[in-house]
């Protein structure tokens, strides 16, 4: 699907991507310091145990919300320094505010994908002899005195009632991983929310799973990971040096540009849907 005007975005996806994540943060530093204030104040806010959650989902929404304006920013510039230019008209309200509905569609729908994978995975955790292992650990732990060899028994049991349930989830892990900035890609194309909420459950769809089997999907996907994963550790160290909490919230922000971005150009440049 070409979405997307610079052709750069299709032939040199993650250094493009990478040159117009920067583009949409320098673009306005005002409304950039603005929506990392707004998330340094949520983040700060789940660390109290009424609202902790309700602040942790928030700022997931919003930033969701931030992802859907950067990337229709993106699909009307046709070059990075157009992109710089459009940010500089952008507040940081409209980038929060304007696509809160698909946003929320898109969330409500990771939330029910990830639900069916932990229900999934519960099931043959308890197919494969689970409960019969939870009550031997039960009663393992009401006789501390046990010998070493019904210790290790029990052990054995736990590992061979344990494994289908780890390659399970890991298998469906790693395959709903690598197909998802695909997905996230046609999703942060939908307007409405029940459009972004479906957009979602296309993971299930075969012409999206052949849709990825190619070299140049592989390659940019790899890429993303890899660069998603060192943010990641950075902004872990950044986070837990109290003054360097403001660059962990910036680079927070950074990622989901830079991953928003990268999935509409996997959309972008998957012409067999």
């Amino acid at each position: 699907m070409h979405i997307l005007p610079d052709e750069n975005l299709r032939s040199r996806p993650i250094a493009s991507a990478l040159d117009y994540t920067w583009a949409a943060l320098s673009g306005n530093w005002k409304s950039s310091a603005i929506i990392a204030s707004v998330i340094l104040v949520l983040t700060i806010l789940q660390a109290v145990p009424a609202i902790g959650l309700l602040a942790a989902m928030i700022s997931s929404l919003l930033l969701y919300s931030a992802a859907f304006r950067i990337v229709d920013a993106v699909m009307q510039s046709d070059s990075v320094s157009a992109l710089k230019e459009r940010m500089q008209a952008l507040g940081a309200k409209e980038i929060l505010f304007t696509y809160l509905s698909p946003a929320a569609g898109l969330y409500l729908g990771f939330i029910l994908i990830s639900l069916i994978v932990i229900v999934a995975t519960s099931l043959i955790f308890w197919l494969s002899g689970g409960e019969a292992v939870l009550g031997m650990i039960e009663e393992q732990m009401g006789r501390p005195d046990a010998s070493a060899q019904q210790s290790m028994q029990i052990y054995a049991q736990i590992v061979a009632t344990s494994t289908p349930t780890l390659l399970f989830f890991l298998i469906v892990a790693s395959f709903f991983g690598y197909l998802w900035p695909l997905i996230y890609g046609y999703a942060l194309m939908q307007r409405g929310f029940l459009d972004a909420l479906n957009a979602v459950f296309t993971i299930f769809y075969p012409r999206f799973w052949s849709a990825t089997f190619n070299s140049k999907y592989l390659k940019t996907v790899s890429m993303w990971m890899l660069l998603a994963f060192g943010a990641s550790i950075l902004t872990a160290i950044c986070a837990a040096t109290l003054l360097l909490i403001p660059v962990a919230i910036l680079l927070m922000v950074w990622l989901a540009y830079f991953t928003a971005i990268v999935a509409a150009e996997t959309y972008n440049f998957s012409d067999d849907i």
